[in-house]
Parts: structure tokens; C-alpha cells; sequence
């Protein structure tokens, strides 16, 4: 498919309607135990993206910046872990930089098969209690916040999380919904 903008131009255009979509939204906030907030982020071709993406599924949500070595180092436990329990848990990493990294080059640099997305505009940022990077939110298969970790992890803590996330039953998908 042929598109008529350059990359940069279509990020600052999804980030505007973005905006704009929002403008109305009543105010989102992360409490442990309530649904999810929605994500106010974009993926690298500059597209909104949704937890809606991974409905019936555990999510474990990490935020980051490109200048937290810690964060790379997280997130390479987690692609680890992903890969160890088959796709029951999606990672999901949020970048929270004004000025985001090249997302490919992360990705190939790394080796992340998970999504990266961008919240350049602080949105999700807000919504998720991030204070410092790394911050970790697991959602479960229904959507609701199952805990929020604000700093590095250990291995061990990582591995604890991801495996009760994953034990918990996959949610089928509701038609229409």
C-alpha cells in the first residue's frame, strides 16, 4: 500500500488525532484490581495501538526509556520468559521518551519479537503511574490490573510474575465485543 506521507509526518498526524479522540475521554487512572486504563500510545508506523490488541490474554506492560540500561536488561528477561511459556503472556513495552529511539534498531539490536510502542505525548505515561523506568503493570485475561512495580526486578521476581500471569486461564473472546 502506497501512503502519501512520510513516517514522521504520519506519527505527528496519529498522535494529533489521537489527541483529539481523547479530548472527551473522562480521566484514566491505574488502581490494582479495576480495569486497565486505555493506552494512549502508537506503534512504529505511527498507528494508535489498544490492550483491546490482546483481549482474552495476560498482558505484562513494561514502560521504558532508551537511556535505562536496566530497562534493556529487563526486557530481555522478559523475552526470554515469553518464549519460555509459548505466547500465554503478551509483553508489551511502552516507550516513554518526548523523543523516541528508533524502535527498529532497538528491535534488531536486542532481538524483541514483543510490540514496542511509543507514548511520546506522556498520555499513558500519566494514566499508569510511571514515576521511573522501568515500571511493570500486569494486566489479566479480563483486563484488570493485577499488580504495578515501579524499578527493576530480579530474575526471580520477573520469572514469579510471568508464570502466575501465565497460569492464569486464557478469557475467550466475546463476538463483538
Amino acid at each position: 500500500m502506497k501512503t502519501w506521507f512520510p513516517p514522521r509526518l504520519r506519527a505527528a498526524l496519529a498522535a494529533a488525532f489521537l489527541l483529539a479522540a481523547l479530548a472527551g475521554c473522562r480521566e484514566e487512572k491505574l488502581v490494582v484490581g479495576e480495569p486497565a486504563p486505555a493506552l494512549a500510545a502508537t506503534d512504529p508506523a505511527g498507528e494508535p495501538a489498544s490492550l483491546a490488541a490482546w483481549r482474552g490474554q495476560p498482558v505484562f506492560l513494561t514502560f521504558w526509556s532508551a537511556g535505562c540500561g536496566s530497562c534493556i536488561v529487563e526486557m530481555k528477561q522478559l523475552e526470554t520468559l515469553a518464549r519460555a511459556h509459548d505466547g500465554k503472556v503478551a509483553v508489551v513495552a511502552v516507550n516513554v521518551d518526548a523523543a523516541p529511539p528508533n524502535v527498529q534498531e532497538v528491535r534488531r539490536r536486542h532481538g524483541f519479537t514483543f510490540p514496542l510502542l511509543q507514548d511520546s505525548l506522556g498520555i499513558s505515561l500519566e494514566r499508569y503511574a510511571v514515576i521511573g523506568t522501568p515500571t511493570s503493570v500486569l494486566v489479566d485475561a479480563r483486563g484488570r490490573v493485577v499488580s504495578h512495580h515501579v524499578g527493576m526486578q530480579t530474575p526471580a521476581e520477573l520469572s514469579n510474575a510471568f508464570s502466575a500471569l501465565a497460569a492464569s486461564a486464557p478469557v475467550p473472546a466475546t463476538p463483538g465485543t
